[in-house]
């Protein structure tokens, strides 16, 4: 064989092989498999696949099965809340089903103190007067709490003006104008009856000593000191009326330091 025909054999053999390759990277086949946790063993749903290469990408079902288009030499991301990512290069030998096993991933977070609130009027305290800091979130919530405030108050100024109505010009018949007395005492004392049931929803001798700590007789003379009339019970919210427990508690103990006599001291 002369050096000629060598030469071309050798140019032939390397053009096959190339075109090999080159059809090989550009088929594209789908790459299966399932996605587990690779501690416990169960499978992972809503794994999320990127194909960095092709720019597709594809979601883990229910039973942690995947299928996504590849070629060979394509990179794969697999990523998941909790996990490490995890980065496939597509080769030939990679199977038509894959088992890809994600590691836990581990949080670290400041130290954090937890404290059990000592009523739920309390607990709604704390979270309205919470300091926010500047920024999207907080200022959307303190936009949200003010509404919810303002439309409260709006509610409640409504019911009373109803009330007030009613009270003015007395029953009405179906008839037309008019006023059926025992019906209207009746109605009276039912008004009456709840009017009592929502102060006393809003201001007793538990929820007093749940906010304040107080027992005994410095509850009954802090309680005194409130005189908050029936008028304001009635129309004010639980929010506002929590507040002004809290306030006037400031100015009892306050009070309390102030007066040696309330201390026990000679």
């Amino acid at each position: 064989m002369n050096r000629l025909t060598a030469a071309v054999l050798l140019m032939l053999i390397i053009s096959s092989q190339k075109v090999d390759g080159q059809t090989d990277s550009i088929t594209t086949r789908i790459l299966s498999g399932n996605i587990i946790d690779d501690s416990l063993g169960y499978a992972l749903p809503n794994v999320h696949l990127w194909n960095e290469t092709a720019g597709r990408g594809a979601v883990s079902d229910d039973s942690g099965a995947f299928h996504i288009g590849v070629r060979n030499r394509d990179t794969i991301h697999f990523s998941a809340i909790g996990y490490e990512p995890f980065v496939m290069v597509v080769s030939p030998s990679s199977t038509q089903t894959e088992t890809v096993r994600l590691t836990p991933r581990t949080y670290l977070i400041d130290e954090v103190v937890i404290r059990r609130f000592s009523s739920y009027e309390s607990f709604i305290y704390q979270v309205v007067h919470l300091d926010l800091p500047e920024d999207p979130v907080s200022n959307e919530m303190r936009e949200y709490i003010q509404e919810s405030s303002t439309a409260a108050a709006l509610e409640a100024d409504r019911e009373r003006a109803i009330r007030d109505k009613v009270e003015r010009f007395g029953y009405t018949t179906p008839l037309g104008k008019g006023i059926d007395p025992a019906k209207a005492f009746q109605e009276k004392m039912m008004r009456q009856k709840k009017r009592e049931q929502v102060i006393q929803a809003k201001f007793n001798r538990e929820l007093v000593g749940d906010i304040t700590h107080l027992e005994g007789d410095e509850l009954t003379e802090f309680i005194a000191m409130c005189d908050f009339s029936e008028p304001y019970l009635y129309e004010t919210d639980l929010y506002t009326i929590v507040e002004d427990i809290y306030t006037r508690f400031q100015e009892y103990q306050n009070m309390k330091d102030s007066i040696p006599s309330l201390n026990g001291d000679q």
